[in-house]
C-alpha cells in the first residue's frame, strides 16, 4: 500500500512538475536566446541587453509575487474543496496584477534613459539600453498580469496551460531574435532592438493564451470578466497579507543581485560580458528545483486544505529529493565541460574562457540550490512567505552583498571570486530553510 501511495505521490510530483520545469526553461530561453545572438555583435550590445532585461525582468518578478499568495489560498481552497471561494481570490488577484503592470510599464517606459545614466558610464551601453529598456517594458503590461494567472492556474493544480503559454511565447520569441536582430528575410537589421521587439511582442502572445483559458469554462478554475476590478476588502487583505513578505523576498534577491550586477559592471565590460553570459547558462540548470518548488507549493497548500498534514510532508521530501537529483546531475556537466557550453553563448574567446571559469565554480551551487527552492516553495505553500522572506534577508545583506562588495572594491579581486561569494550564499540559504522547515510551524498556519 505504502508503494502504490508512494508511486501516486511521484505521478502527482512529476505531473505538476515536469509543465513547470518546462515552462520555466521556456521563459529562460527568452533571455538565453536574446543573450546568445546578440552575443555575435559586441560587447557591448550584450551589456545593454542583459542589463536593460536584468531591470525589468526583476521589476516584473517583484509584482509578480503577488502570485505566491494567490497559489496558497487557491490552493488551500481547492484542497477544502472550495472552489468558489478560490474563484473569488483568483479575480481579486488578477485584477490587482493588471492595475499593477499599468503602473509598472508607464513608469519604466518613462525613466528608462535615466535608469541606464545612473548606472553605467559606457555610452554605447546607455544608448542601446535605453532603446531596449523602453520596448521590453512594453511587454511589462502583459507580462505581470500573465505572471499571476498562471499563479492562479498552478494553485488549481494546473501547469500545463502556463507551460503551453510561455512555449508558444518563446516560439514567436526566438524567431523574432532571429529575424530581427540579423535583419532576415527581408526585415530590417535591428541588433538590440530586435531583440527588444521581439520579447515584448512573445509576451503579448503568452499573455493572450493564459486569459482565454482563464476566462473560459475550464475543469480547473474560472475568472469571470464580469467580476474583474470588484474588490473584496476581506479577501484582498489575505492576500496581500500573504504576498506582501513574497513580494519583499523577491525584491530582496532580485534587486541584489542587480546591485551586485552594477557593482561587476565595475571590473569592465569583458568580465561584466562573461558574468552575464555565465549567469545565462546557470540560470537554465535552476528550472528542476523552479519545477519541484512549484509541486511542492501546490501539493502542501492542497494537502493541507484536505486536513492531510502526512502527506503534505511526504510530498515535500519527495519533490526535494528529485530536485537535488536533476540539478546534481546538471553540476556536474557544468563541473567536466564548461568550455563548450558557454561557447553556445558567445563567440568572443576572452569572453568564454573567463566564463567557463565561473561556471565551473557555479557547479558546487546546484544541490544548495534545490534543497533552498524547494523547501521554499513548501513553505509558501503552506502560507509561510514570512520564513522565506527573513531568510533572503540574512543571505542578501549579510552574506552576498557584503562579500561582492569587498571582492570588487576592497580586495579587488578577479571574476572567480564573485563566484565562490554566491556558493556561500546558496549553502547558507540552503541550512536556514532546512531548519525553518523542520520546526514545522508551517503545519500550524490557518489561510482563509
Amino acid at each position: 500500500m505504502a508503494l502504490l501511495e508512494d508511486k501516486k505521490m511521484s505521478k502527482e510530483i512529476f505531473t505538476l512538475a515536469l509543465p513547470a520545469i518546462f515552462e520555466m526553461l521556456l521563459h529562460t530561453l527568452v533571455w538565453t536566446f536574446d543573450t546568445g545572438m546578440v552575443g555575435r555583435l559586441t560587447p557591448e550590445a550584450i551589456s545593454s541587453v542583459t542589463l536593460g532585461a536584468q531591470i525589468m525582468f526583476t521589476v516584473s518578478n517583484v509584482f509578480g509575487a503577488l502570485g505566491v499568495g494567490t497559489t496558497a489560498m487557491i490552493s488551500r481552497n481547492i484542497g477544502a474543496m472550495n472552489t468558489e471561494r478560490a474563484e473569488k481570490v483568483a479575480v481579486q488577484a488578477l485584477s490587482l496584477g493588471i492595475i499593477i503592470s499599468m503602473i509598472v510599464g508607464s513608469v519604466g517606459i518613462i525613466f528608462s534613459k535615466n535608469i541606464f545614466y545612473r548606472l553605467v558610464d559606457d555610452i554605447e551601453v546607455v544608448k542601446l539600453g535605453t532603446e531596449y529598456l523602453r520596448i521590453v517594458f512594453l511587454g511589462a503590461f502583459f507580462l505581470i498580469p500573465t505572471m499571476i494567472g498562471n499563479s492562479i492556474l498552478r494553485g488549481a493544480g494546473n501547469t500545463y496551460i502556463p507551460m503551453i503559454s510561455a512555449a508558444t511565447a518563446n516560439i514567436f520569441n526566438i524567431v523574432g531574435d532571429y529575424v530581427l536582430i540579423f535583419g532576415k528575410f527581408g526585415f530590417p537589421r535591428m541588433e538590440t532592438k530586435g531583440a527588444a521587439i521581439a520579447t515584448g511582442f512573445g509576451q503579448v502572445v503568452g499573455a493572450i493564451i493564459t486569459f482565454y483559458y482563464l476566462f473560459r469554462k475550464n475543469p480547473y478554475i474560472q475568472v469571470r470578466i464580469k467580476n474583474l476590478f470588484k474588490f473584496n476588502g476581506e479577501t484582498l487583505n489575505s492576500l496581500v497579507n500573504l504576498s506582501f513578505p513574497a513580494i519583499l523576498e523577491v525584491f530582496m534577491n532580485e534587486g541584489s543581485r542587480l546591485v551586485s550586477s552594477f557593482w561587476i559592471a565595475q571590473l569592465g565590460t569583458i568580465a561584466y560580458a562573461s558574468h552575464s553570459i555565465t549567469v545565462a547558462a546557470e540560470s537554465i540548470s535552476f528550472m528542476p528545483g523552479y519545477g519541484f518548488a512549484i509541486a511542492a507549493t501546490t501539493l502542501v497548500g492542497q494537502n493541507l486544505g484536505s486536513k492531510n498534514v502526512d502527506r503534505a510532508e511526504k510530498s515535500v521530501k519527495a519533490s526535494t529529493y528529485y530536485a537535488i537529483l536533476l540539478m546534481g546531475i546538471v553540476g556536474m556537466l557544468f563541473f567536466i565541460v564548461p568550455y563548450p557550453i558557454m561557447r553556445l553563448f558567445s563567440s568572443d574567446k576572452d569572453t568564454v574562457l573567463l566564463a567557463s571559469k565561473c561556471l565551473r565554480i557555479g557547479a558546487f551551487e546546484q544541490i544548495p540550490t534545490a534543497i533552498g527552492m524547494t523547501l521554499s516553495g513548501a513553505l509558501k505553500g503552506a502560507g509561510d512567505t514570512k520564513g522565506p522572506f527573513r531568510i533572503s534577508l540574512i543571505t542578501n545583506f549579510l552574506v552576498r552583498l557584503p562579500l561582492i562588495f569587498l571582492i570588487v572594491y576592497v580586495f579587488k579581486l578577479p571574476l572567480i571570486y564573485i563566484w565562490i561569494a554566491t556558493n556561500i550564499q546558496y549553502l547558507v540559504e540552503a541550512i536556514l530553510m532546512y531548519i525553518r522547515y523542520k520546526k514545522g510551524s508551517w503545519k500550524e498556519i490557518l489561510i482563509n
